[in-house]
């Protein structure tokens, strides 16, 4: 069998003790606001984990309160929306993509939202206003599969025009 694949049945991987992952997440909040460069796969991900579960955890431990609930989730949100918008700049850049590609699908949602105040406002609208809304959210998701992509792609051997290769271990 192969040994990259074999591993103890009673023993967890080093990632799952912490070393990995809080190595990664330390390296991101480190650089926070490094918007330039590029992150590997390992570095995205991990930190995305860390957010994925910080939020699944504070919204658990907070969802019968109201104030306190709110703040925590919002000083989570605040401590991590930085880093998490650096991370994604840096991973698209290692597949030699612009940060730009990330705001394509929010980009979508604007003409939607004003087809919703036309909507609100009783403005008379045809069929045509129906097919814009459903061609725009197809397209919204559409982009946000594409981003995905993206972001699960490895990234260039070698440097690219963002600079040398991604870190592979963080520090």
């Amino acid at each position: 069998m192969n040994a990259r694949i074999t591993m103890r049945a009673n023993r967890a991987p080093n990632a799952l003790k912490g070393g990995v992952m809080w190595a990664w997440v330390k390296y991101c909040f480190a650089n926070y606001v490094v918007f330039n460069g590029r992150a590997g796969r390992p570095e995205y991900w991990w930190f995305y984990l860390f957010t994925l579960l910080g939020g699944f955890v504070i919204g658990i431990l907070t969802y019968r309160t109201s104030g306190i609930g709110i703040s925590l989730r919002g000083l989570f949100w605040v401590v991590t929306v930085l880093p998490s918008l650096a991370v994604t700049s840096r991973r698209l850049h290692d597949t030699d993509h612009s940060f730009w590609w990330a705001f394509l699908p929010i980009l979508v949602v604007i003409p939607l939202a004003a087809l919703g105040v036309t909507y609100r406002a009783d403005l008379k609208a045809g069929p045509a206003v129906g097919v814009f809304a459903v061609i725009a959210v197809l397209a919204m998701l559409g982009f946000a599969v594409w981003v995905l992509i993206l972001l699960c792609r490895e990234g260039d051997a070698g440097p690219n025009r963002f600079g040398d290769s991604a870190p592979t271990t963080p520090g």
